[in-house]
This record gives structure tokens, C-alpha cells and sequence, in this order.
């Protein structure tokens, strides 16, 4: 049996979906599954997987550096410049013939709101730049905008810092060229479903494979699938399923829609790990109407009103996670989530203390 150091170790990579590190992981917990006496699902996510590389706009002959958004497609245009900041100026806006520039209150977080990214796409922009600071859920600044595999116009995002020379160069009437140097290539990949011969579970605890781009993952979620690997070596609950999700970075839930697709068990509420094992915390959790908040306060975990990623698939949730949101959000999708944020000894410790919660909830079958 593996302990959770190694297990980290073989997790905490570069695993974007579409990447052979992805498929890989996959296949090893998988067969570490069967190994502990699992039946394993393997569930198709149709998928997109996505690469880039640095980007540029130019001003005035000064060349200015962009980032291609996850799943753009590669452009090169020159066009005059029209600026939006809050949706109301998209209304009707004709982008035809012009880069849109996405500003102030709209650039203020990830867009994922199907109506908003429709009457962005309304404009027909060429292209669309992107420029953002930071954000509470990602410790990336600039952080992408839109991160939408069918949103079908190229975009990228850059610094808010850029806005001033930007606007001026509206002001000058420069016609800006702009490149983007991205691929975006539909993927099938699979995710794994992993249940006790002859149960049936209906609580499912869960957590991602998959990083974004260029991120080690540890603490979202490495620490989180080695905490469930371990949990099914010592099977504290027949009532209990695991999903180890995949396609679910820059929120595209794909992971999600193929679990809901599937046939399974009835299942009731969901147990979300994410960034467990983060230095200098404790255990803390947040309750989405699940019956598990009462078992989680006889251990004496305190709950928080920070911005957690979860599944959200309509049920009842519990999300578990470390207390140090302010480490957990520095590092999130960055490079530097890597395991030097991790506290081995309080990765332990939690896993012990969600074992233990997990024992007695759900029905046995």
C-alpha cells in the first residue's frame, strides 16, 4: 500500500486534460483502485484540451505582451479599438469591424455566465482583449476572463495596467494589430467512478484530476486525490462512492455532465475535497444544505465563507478544505501550487479526521 508522500508524489504534476500526464494519472489510479478491491467506471468527458503561448498586441510600434485565454483559437488581425466595462454597453454594440476591449466591472471575475458570454459574442468582435487584475478564487494576475471552449471569438487577457495606452491609442485612431498563438483541439478523456462490489452508495466524495496549464496542482487537488486513495485503502463506508472528476479546470464542469449522464447509483449528497493539507490550517468546511454539517461539528470543524470551488450538481453538498485561504488562493492555479505548501502532518491528520466522518453517513447496501 502506498502512503499519501508517494502518492503526492506521483499526483502533484502537470495534468491539463489532453496532456499525456493526465492520461497517465488516470491509468494509475485506476489500477490503484482495482488493486483495493474497486469497481471502476470509467466515464467518457468529452473534452477540449488547450495550449498557447505568449501573444502580442502592438501600439505606436511598441509590441505589448498577451495571453492567449484557454481554449481561443490563434488570430492575427489589425483593427481600431471599442471599449466595454459594464454589460449594458454591449447591448446592440457592433464590434464588427474593431478589437473589443473588456474593462472595469466586466472584467471583475471569470465569465462563465452563458447569457453574458452570448451578447459578448453579439458584437462579432474580431477579437476580444481581456484586461484583468486579480481575483479572490486565483492567485493568477491577470487572470483569464472567458474560458469557454464554444465562445467563438479569439480572445486573450493582459494587465488592467494596459487600459491607459490603450486608450489612448483610440484617442490616436491606431488601427492595433494583434497575434495570438493558440490551439484549441477537442479530447475525449475519462474519469473514474469507483464503488464496493455489491454496495449501493449515495454519498460521493469527489475531487478533480486535472490542473490548468502550467500548474503542479498540489494543493488544487493533489492533496485531495491522495487523501481519497488512501481513504479507499481503508473502505470506511460501503455507502460511500469516490469520483476522481476530470475536464474541470477554468470551470468547465465537463467532469460534472458526464457523472450526471451516467448510469450510477442513486446518489443523495456530495463530500467536495479541495486544498486539503495547506500549511498552517486546520480543517474548516461549508455546508450546502447537506445532513453531514451535524457530524461535522461534533469534530469541532468550524465552517468558512470563503469562495469554494465544489461540484454543484444540484445536490446536497459539504465542501472540505484547509483554513489558510489566504495561501490557497495566492497559489491557485499558478506554478507555485506546488508541494512546499503542503504540511504533510496535517494532510495526515485530516485524512484521519474525513475517514472518520465518512464511516457512519449514508445507508449501508
Amino acid at each position: 500500500m502506498q502512503s499519501i508522500e508517494s502518492l503526492l508524489a506521483t499526483i502533484a504534476v502537470k495534468r491539463s486534460v489532453g496532456s499525456k500526464e493526465n492520461d497517465q494519472l488516470r491509468s494509475f489510479c485506476e489500477t490503484h483502485a482495482r488493486s483495493l478491491g474497486f469497481e471502476v467506471q470509467s466515464q467518457q468527458v468529452p473534452s477540449y484540451a488547450s495550449s498557447g503561448s505568449l501573444s502580442f498586441l502592438t501600439l505606436a510600434e511598441e509590441s505589448c505582451t498577451v495571453l492567449p485565454s484557454p481554449f481561443s483559437r490563434s488570430c492575427s488581425v489589425q483593427a481600431p479599438l471599442v471599449f466595454a466595462s459594464q454589460p449594458s454597453a454591449l447591448k446592440g454594440l457592433d464590434a464588427s469591424s474593431s478589437l473589443l476591449v473588456l474593462h472595469g466591472r466586466l472584467a471583475a471575475e471569470p465569465i462563465d455566465d452563458e447569457g453574458l458570454l452570448g451578447l459578448i459574442s453579439s458584437t462579432k468582435a474580431k477579437a476580444i482583449i481581456c484586461l484583468t487584475s486579480s481575483h479572490a478564487t486565483t492567485g493568477l494576475s491577470p487572470f483569464p476572463l472567458i474560458r469557454s471552449a464554444e465562445f467563438p471569438i479569439p480572445s486573450c487577457y493582459a494587465p488592467s495596467s494596459l487600459l491607459e495606452s490603450l486608450l489612448q491609442a483610440k484617442e490616436d485612431r491606431l488601427v492595433v494589430p494583434l497575434q495570438l498563438f493558440c490551439e484549441t483541439k477537442k479530447h475525449d478523456c475519462r474519469q473514474l467512478f469507483c464503488t464496493l462490489p455489491d454496495s449501493t452508495p449515495n454519498v460521493l466524495v469527489t475531487a478533480p484530476l486535472d490542473t490548468p496549464q502550467n500548474s503542479p496542482g498540489a494543493l488544487f487537488h493533489a492533496s485531495s486525490i491522495a487523501v481519497m486513495l488512501a481513504l479507499m485503502e481503508h473502505k470506511p463506508n460501503p455507502a460511500v462512492a469516490y469520483l476522481l472528476s476530470n475536464a474541470q479546470a477554468y470551470g468547465q464542469g465537463r467532469g460534472k455532465a458526464a457523472f450526471l449522464q451516467a448510469k450510477v447509483p442513486p446518489i443523495e449528497q456530495v463530500v467536495s475535497l479541495t486544498g486539503l493539507g495547506c500549511r498552517q490550517s486546520q480543517l474548516v468546511y461549508q455546508s450546502w444544505d447537506s445532513s453531514l454539517k451535524t457530524d461535522i461539528e461534533k469534530h469541532g470543524l468550524e465552517a468558512t465563507d470563503a469562495l469554494l470551488p465544489r461540484f454543484a450538481c444540484e445536490l446536497p453538498e459539504l465542501v472540505l478544505t484547509s483554513s489558510n485561504q489566504r495561501l490557497l488562493s495566492s497559489v491557485r492555479d499558478t506554478q507555485l501550487d506546488t508541494l512546499a505548501c503542503i504540511d504533510l502532518q496535517l494532510l495526515k491528520e485530516q485524512a484521519q479526521t474525513i475517514g472518520e466522518l465518512l464511516t457512519y453517513c449514508g445507508r449501508f447496501g
